[in-house]
C-alpha cells in the first residue's frame, strides 16, 4: 500500500462524458491512499480573452465541475474565467503544482485517460525506482497500445505521449526556462492559432525536430535537447479514449489502434529494476527518432506550413 503525497492535477474542458468515467477510475484505486482533498481540477473556460471566440456552452462546463464534484466532493476546483486553451491550462496546473504547492512530484491527468485500478500504484512503483536518476523527468503507466503486455512482469519503454504521468518540479523548472522562447509565441492568441512555422524555426539549429507545434511535443525536444528522460511501463495500466477531442478524430483514433487497447488484468505486478543502462536505450531511441525527422523531414514540414 503505498501512501500518494503528490498533487494530483486533473484537466478538463467540455467531455463531461470522459470526465466521469476518470474520476470514477481515480476514485477507485487500488493499493495506494491519497487524500481527496489534494485532488484539483484545472477546468478550462468558454470564451477566448484574445478573440472573443466560444469554444463550448457553459453547460458543458458545469456538467465537467458537477461530475468531478461526484466523485471528489472536498476535492479543488480552479475554473478559468477565460478559454485558455490547452497549453496554458497545463502550464496552470503545473504552476499550481510546482509554484502554489511547491511539490517535488506531482501526478497530471487528462481527461481522456480512463485510468485501471492499479494507475497510481503503478506511478508509486516507477516514482520509487527513478527518483535515484536525477534526470528521469516524466514517467507513466499507459503502456504500450502497440501490443498486449498483461503483465506480471512489467519492463520500461520510452514515453511517447505526456498522458497520465509524473513530473518533476526540478525538471520542469529546467523545462520552462528552456521553453520560455515557445511559450512567448503562444502570447496573446488562441492555442489553436498558434504560429506552427514559427514554432519549427526554434528547432532550426537543433540536429532534432518534431512533427508537431504542440507544446507536447515541444516539451519533448526540451527534455532530449536537457538530457532528460522519459519512461513508460509496457503494461497498459490505463487506455486512451479520446476518441473525440483537439488532437484526434475517430477515424484517426482506430488507425492509431486506440480503440483495441485493453488495461491490464493481473492483480499482481512484479516491476523490474530500472538501471542507467536501460534509461540510455530509452534516451537513445528518442534521440534517433527526432534526428531522423531533422534529417528527413524538417525541409517539408516548414513547406507545410508556409
Amino acid at each position: 500500500m503505498h501512501s500518494v503525497t503528490a498533487p494530483i492535477i486533473l484537466y478538463a474542458f467540455d467531455r463531461p462524458h470522459y470526465l466521469e468515467r476518470i474520476c470514477a477510475s481515480l476514485a477507485a484505486q487500488r493499493g495506494v491512499r491519497f487524500d481527496p482533498a489534494r485532488v484539483w481540477l484545472l477546468q478550462d473556460g468558454a470564451v477566448s480573452r484574445h478573440t472573443g471566440r466560444r469554444f463550448t456552452t457553459d453547460a458543458a462546463l458545469d456538467e465537467c465541475v458537477a461530475a468531478f464534484r461526484r466523485h471528489f466532493p472536498a476535492g479543488q476546483v480552479m475554473r478559468s474565467p477565460h478559454n485558455l486553451g490547452v497549453a496554458q491550462n497545463i502550464l496552470r496546473g503545473e504552476r499550481l503544482a510546482f509554484e502554489e504547492l511547491d511539490a517535488e512530484l506531482a501526478y497530471f491527468l487528462e481527461d481522456d485517460l480512463e485510468l485501471g485500478p492499479w494507475y497510481l500504484f503503478a506511478l508509486e512503483e516507477l516514482r520509487r525506482r527513478s527518483e535515484s536518476f536525477d534526470h528521469v523527468a516524466y514517467f507513466a503507466a499507459y503502456g504500450d497500445h502497440r501490443r498486449d503486455y498483461p503483465g506480471p512482469v512489467v519492463k520500461y519503454i520510452p514515453l511517447e505521449h505526456h498522458w497520465g504521468f509524473g513530473l518533476r518540479r526540478q525538471a520542469w523548472r529546467r523545462m520552462m526556462e528552456w521553453l520560455a522562447p515557445y511559450y512567448a509565441l503562444l502570447e496573446g492568441r488562441d492555442y489553436n492559432d498558434r504560429p506552427h512555422r514559427r514554432i519549427f524555426e526554434l528547432y532550426r539549429p537543433l540536429s532534432i525536430t518534431t512533427e508537431a507545434s504542440s507544446q507536447d511535443a515541444a516539451k519533448s525536444i526540451a527534455c532530449l535537447e536537457l538530457g532528460m528522460t522519459r519512461v513508460l511501463t509496457t503494461v497498459s495500466f490505463g487506455r486512451y479514449i479520446g476518441e473525440q477531442g483537439n488532437s484526434f478524430s475517430p477515424a484517426h483514433f482506430r488507425a492509431m489502434g486506440f480503440d483495441r487497447m485493453r488495461i491490464a488484468q493481473s492483480e499482481t505486478y512484479e516491476f523490474m529494476p530500472l538501471d542507467e543502462a536501460k534509461l540510455r536505450e530509452i534516451d537513445g531511441f528518442h534521440r534517433r527518432h527526432y534526428e531522423r525527422l531533422r534529417r528527413e523531414r524538417f525541409d517539408a514540414i516548414l513547406a507545410a506550413h508556409g
